[in-house]
C-alpha cells in the first residue's frame, strides 16, 4: 500500500486535518456572538464524535437546529465554569485578609482551581451527551478521581492548545498557521478519547468481581 493509496496514511491524514480545520473554523464563527459560544462548543464535540463513528457531519440545517436546542440548556454549565473560574481567581489574587484566615483562603482557592482544572474538560463531554449540568459535573468529577492521569492529561491539553494557538500562528513559518487553524478540534477529540478510556475502565472496574 502506498501513502497515496485511497485508504493510504497521507489521504487519510489529509482527510483528518481538513475535517479538524473546517470544524474548528465553523466553531470560531459559531462562537462570535458570545451568548452561542457554549452551545457552539457542545456542536464541536458532537462533530468529532460523528466523525470518529464515521457518520456525516451536522449540515447547515442540523447545525441551526444543533444550537437552537441547545442554547439555553448549555447556559448553566457555561455559568457554573465562569462562577467557578470568578472565585478561585479572587481566591488567588485579590486581596488577602491576611493571617490563618488568609490562608486559608489561599488553600482552598487552590484546591478548587486545580478540582475545576480537572473536572471542566469532561464535564463539557459528558454534558453533550447527556445535556443535564449536575449530573455532568458528578460524572467528570468521579472520573477525574478514579483516573486522575487521564484528567490530568485532558487539562494540559486545554490549556496547552490555548497557549499554543497564537504562537503557533504567528511564530511559526509555513506549518503553524495550518496547525493553528486545527488546533480546537483536534485537541476536542484528544479530550474526548481520554474522557471515554476513564468511563470504560471506570465501568470495567465496577463489574469486576470483589
Amino acid at each position: 500500500m502506498t501513502p497515496f493509496a485511497p485508504d493510504g496514511a497521507l489521504l487519510r491524514g489529509w482527510s483528518r486535518w481538513w475535517f479538524w480545520a473546517w470544524t474548528s473554523c465553523c466553531w470560531l464563527l459559531l462562537s462570535l456572538p458570545v451568548l452561542t459560544a457554549p452551545a457552539a462548543g457542545l456542536w464541536l464535540i458532537a462533530q468529532q464524535r460523528r466523525y470518529a463513528r464515521g457518520e456525516a457531519a451536522l449540515g447547515p440545517g442540523e447545525t441551526l437546529r444543533f444550537l437552537g436546542r441547545r442554547l439555553l440548556p448549555s447556559l448553566p454549565l457555561a455559568g457554573c465554569h465562569l462562577g467557578i473560574a470568578a472565585l478561585v481567581l479572587v481566591g488567588l489574587l485579590g486581596p488577602s485578609p491576611g493571617g490563618a484566615y488568609g490562608g486559608l483562603v489561599l488553600t482552598t482557592s487552590v484546591v478548587a482551581g486545580v478540582t475545576w482544572l480537572l473536572v471542566a474538560p469532561w464535564s463539557v463531554v459528558i454534558f453533550e451527551r447527556t445535556g443535564r449540568t449536575a449530573e455532568a459535573l458528578r460524572t467528570a468529577y468521579l472520573l477525574a478521581l478514579s483516573r486522575i492521569e487521564l484528567a490530568l492529561t485532558a487539562s494540559v491539553a486545554v490549556i496547552a492548545a490555548a497557549a499554543a494557538g497564537p504562537f503557533l500562528a504567528t511564530g511559526v513559518p509555513y506549518l503553524g498557521l495550518p496547525a493553528a487553524i486545527a488546533l480546537p478540534a483536534a485537541t476536542a477529540s484528544f479530550v474526548i478519547v481520554l474522557c471515554d478510556r476513564a468511563a470504560a475502565v471506570r465501568v470495567l472496574l465496577r463489574k469486576a468481581p470483589r
